[in-house]
């Protein structure tokens, strides 16, 4: 996976490299049809590219992804040809306001619905509206993703599972589809299959935060204190979507680095845990707000323990700051 990742980054460095190249040798061998040639040369090149970075899609997807890109292609030619700006910007601008309308279109308007009423909580209607738009579109993959996400809140793991294995059947590059499953296995507390899933995750998303720090709690209720910290402090370097994120962090972090005996360490990562301290009682109020799964045990002791430490770090603040008004 790894592998892919970097040839899909490298790619397009070489084909800019290939063009200018090739513009090197047009210009040695027939300077009088420099332009010309180079926009054939580029046409073509973006043409194969195209239909080579889309191999793996249906014939009508890989038609319509060509349909899109002619207008950007006509107008880099044009702009070659006469040596301006203009239709090269025209024509880019078209087809991104070309794929913006595809995508807008393309999605259903139940998934959208199912997806709204999904983020106010309220289940059953956005289990219908989902099924409905499965029903219409039955490839769209994002409608599965969705589903199984429904279905992990009604703790309904088989279907949650099975949602969750149809979306990346169709679209096995979907690395948020890895991480509902990755949340249902913690929730499960089966942390091993956890682990893997996160590591695949990581695969198609290499850096991402929220599936390191997913991936380090993995390991860490495994016992896999070393491989637990690396997970954190890598999660630590980049940017988690909430300061309730960073705070677990901290705190698994914190316990991960004392099971391991690493002293200075664990000063860094209780620092860090008192500083995102201010997000405890929003953590609180979200793990009062959890469905009843396996795991949910072990988080509401481990936030319990979280609360007395971190009643801890105010008493020893609030000492030092008197000791020093009395100096």
């Amino acid at each position: 996976m790894r592998s892919q990742m970097r040839t899909s980054l490298l790619l397009p460095i070489a084909l800019g490299l290939a063009i200018l190249f090739a513009g090197v040798v047009i210009a040695m061998i027939a300077p009088w049809a420099f332009m010309n040639t180079v926009a054939v040369f580029i046409v073509i090149t973006l043409l194969g590219y195209l239909l080579w970075s889309t191999r793996e899609a249906s014939w009508r997807l890989r038609l319509l992804a060509i349909i899109l890109a002619v207008p950007a292609i006509l107008g880099i030619t044009y702009g070659l040809v006469n040596g301006r700006i203009v239709e090269p910007l025209v024509g880019l601008g078209v087809t991104v306001l070309l794929l913006a309308a595809l995508r807008f279109f393309s999605t259903p308007i139940s998934y959208r619905a199912a997806s709204r009423r999904f983020n106010e909580g309220d289940l059953q209607s956005a289990l219908d509206l989902i099924n409905r738009s499965i029903e219409s579109r039955p490839d769209f993959w994002e409608s599965y993703q969705l589903r199984a996400l429904i279905y992990l809140s009604m703790l309904s793991f088989g279907h949650a599972e099975n949602d969750a294995r149809k979306a990346i059947t169709l679209n096995p590059k979907a690395h948020p589809v890895y991480n509902t499953l990755g949340l249902m296995y913690l929730a499960q507390e089966d942390f091993a299959a956890a682990e893997e899933v996160y590591g695949r995750a990581l695969d198609l998303a290499p850096g991402f935060a929220l599936y390191l720090y997913n991936l380090g709690l993995s390991e860490y209720r495994q016992g896999k204190f070393e491989a637990a910290v690396e997970s954190f402090i890598a999660a630590t370097n980049g940017t988690l979507p909430l300061m309730a994120y960073d705070l677990q962090n901290a705190y698994y972090q914190t316990l991960a680095l004392e099971a391991i005996g690493r002293e200075p360490g664990t000063q860094a990562a209780v620092a860090q845990m008192e500083k995102y301290r201010d997000a405890l009682p929003i953590l609180q109020k979200q793990v009062d707000n959890l469905p009843d799964y396996p795991h949910l045990k072990q988080i509401r002791a481990d936030l319990a323990d979280m609360e007395q430490r971190i009643m801890e770090l105010d008493k020893n603040s609030t000492g030092d700051n008197h000791k020093n008004h009395l100096s």
